[in-house]
């Protein structure tokens, strides 16, 4: 047997509130595409004293932080677990007409990433003329942006975005958000003036990325889960345990060219009371086919055509043949790597990436993704590993979590939809050369660049 339970509190103006007694509802979706949001249903009056009943919208305003935990326990597994921590972004009210109507209060919560998204920066505007730019300009000099992209984006937002940012609630960004961030150590040359720019800290932090060799995304977890390197100070509710937004990038963590990054994802068996139990999809297309790769340097100082021709290019022949010409180009701001071997140049660079990039992003047509629902499990996060049983029990599967819904009211308890892709028989993710089979480089850029000149020199 499952028991499942939420709680649920806000901090407004007047000092917090528990919801917990009161909730009839919450649903809470993440995804590693999307920025943790949910609902939290409530009825429409609070009793606030023996004599006096208060509407909800008057009791909590938009920018009130709140804190939904979810737990599932079957007598020896499970713990209470931080699904979304952020601000009230919306208060509804609702009547339903009829003998049968009833009147609710609908909150939209956001994660704490919603800031990030939000509080935008204008030089212009407001650090041009209150801050001013050049103290600005002073706390991230050219050599620390000289660096691999994952390093200089936490030194922007914790030297930047979190220490100037003109949200303060109860707190600052730094006292809410984990940064757990490493990637590829690699480096180009190039200079992002990350002072001068505008737009939301989380945009301009995602200039930084390469897809798809690099992913970023949000999630929400306990501070004693979390590992790797992290914002000095412990994100923590107020006047409740501790939890965190966590913003997380990483290099794409896909079997290839070994299986070490993909195996040190959190496992998850799907099996006894938490395996699929209502209902389970599953589908190969060939929406996500690529079957040609070309990934070009990121240089401010050249023009598309000759970054093209500075790209390495693999290709997949036989893919090509049957589905026909399906590229993914991409630009990257890891063109040489200094740490690891000084001498290797930068086309070899290139295309060790591109190949690591292409096999990645390889026979997925092959790998199976769908939906898996099942009871509560609030510890399983996107961005993890699951392993299940496949339809109808036959074999066994394991896959990747993209994407993920957790609801819970007082009548059905809790419930989970997980979003699952690349799944396939774990022996296969033992072998990594699976992943790059059929894959050729097709051409060395330098060459063509070598061969344009030439021509352009008989001209």
């Amino acid at each position: 047997m499952l028991y499942t339970d939420v709680r649920v509190r806000v901090w407004t103006d007047g000092g917090p509130i528990t919801l917990t007694d009161q909730v009839l509802g919450v649903q809470v979706q993440d995804g590693l595409d999307s920025l943790p949001q949910g609902t939290v249903l409530l009825p429409l009056h609070r009793t606030v004293s023996p004599t006096s009943r208060r509407r909800y919208s008057e009791l909590i305003q938009v920018g009130d932080l709140a804190l939904v935990e979810m737990l599932a326990w079957d007598g020896e597994r499970g713990d209470w677990e931080a699904v979304l921590h952020g601000p009230v972004t919306a208060v509804e009210e609702a009547e339903g007409l009829g003998p049968e109507g009833e009147a609710v209060t609908r909150l939209g919560v956001a994660s704490m990433a919603h800031i990030l998204a939000q509080d935008a920066v204008a030089r212009w505007l407001w650090y041009g003329h209150v801050a001013g730019w050049k103290v600005v300009e002073s706390q991230l000099s050219i050599q620390e942006m000289l660096d691999d992209p994952a390093s200089v984006a936490y030194r922007y937002l914790t030297k930047i975005a979190f220490h100037h940012a003109n949200w303060q609630n109860g707190g600052t960004l730094q006292d809410f958000i984990h940064l757990d961030m490493d990637g590829l150590k690699a480096v180009g040359p190039f200079a992002l003036e990350l002072q001068l720019v505008e737009g939301s800290h989380l945009e301009i932090v995602r200039r930084l990325l390469d897809p798809p060799l690099h992913e970023v995304f949000v999630t929400t977890d306990r501070a004693a889960n979390l590992r790797g390197r992290l914002t000095s100070r412990a994100g923590q509710a107020p006047g409740e345990g501790q939890a965190a937004t966590v913003v997380r990038w990483r290099a794409a963590p896909y079997p290839y060219p070994g299986t070490g990054e993909w195996e040190r994802l959190p496992l998850h068996r799907l099996e006894g009371t938490w395996q699929p139990v209502r209902g389970r999809s599953a589908a190969k297309t060939d929406a996500p086919i690529r079957n040609f790769f070309l990934l070009y340097p990121a240089f401010t100082f050249a023009d598309e055509y000759i970054l093209l021709a500075m790209g390495v290019a693999v290709a997949n022949r036989r893919s090509i043949a049957r589905y026909g010409y399906r590229p993914l180009k991409a630009r990257t701001l890891l063109v040489h790597n200094e740490a690891l071997k000084p001498e290797k140049s930068v086309e070899e660079h290139l295309k060790t990436l591109t190949q690591r990039m292409a096999a990645q992003w390889n026979r997925l047509q092959e790998m199976e993704a769908g939906t898996l629902e099942l009871p509560l499990a609030p510890w399983i996060r996107p961005g993890e590993r699951v392993r299940f049983s496949g339809l109808w029990g036959y074999r066994e599967l394991l896959g990747h979590v993209r994407a993920r819904q957790l609801t819970w009211d007082p009548r059905t308890g809790g419930r989970m939809s997980l979003a699952v892709e690349r799944a396939l028989p774990p022996e296969v993710y033992g072998d990594p050369g699976w992943f790059g089979e059929g894959l050729e480089v097709v051409r060395a850029g330098s060459e063509v660049l070598a061969q344009a000149w030439k021509e352009e020199k008989r001209r």
